[in-house]
């Protein structure tokens, strides 16, 4: 074989075994709040997501505190960090936090919503393609 074609599949392979590596280290799981069962390390940073329940949202010293649920399991969440504008009851949110016992507390949030938009005189709009 010619020893060029060598050191360039040497180089191509440690370029790809070295991100590959990076990508597993930086890599942060999502899970479901079902799915937090089968997590055996919970001290370790992840991210959880769930539909914020009804009549659970409070104030508790600086932590906003609340529950969310997939419909199966409720997850207590202590959350010190911005709360977005479109934060409220049964919006999906994904928290990026970790477990401290059966609580899970967060600093950062993403609250997931639709693409539907209704203005002011209450004609709604899809966002996707512009249409009424």
């Amino acid at each position: 074989m010619n020893k060029n074609f060598l050191i360039a599949l040497t180089g191509l392979v440690l370029v790809i075994y070295g991100s590959s590596v990076i990508a597993t280290k930086n890599t942060i799981y999502y899970y479901t709040t079902s799915e937090t069962n089968s997590i055996e390390d919970k001290s370790q940073r992840l991210k959880l997501g769930g539909f914020v329940m009804e009549d659970t949202i409070g104030k508790e010293n600086s932590y906003t505190k609340f529950k969310i649920t997939d419909g199966n399991i409720e997850i207590q969440i202590m959350f010190d960090g911005f709360i977005p504008d479109l934060f409220q009851e049964n919006m999906g949110v994904i928290l990026d936090g970790k477990f401290e016992g059966d609580t899970f507390f967060a600093d950062d949030m993403l609250v997931k919503h639709d693409n539907e938009y209704i203005s002011n005189d209450g004609e709604s709009y899809k966002v996707e393609n512009y249409e009424k």
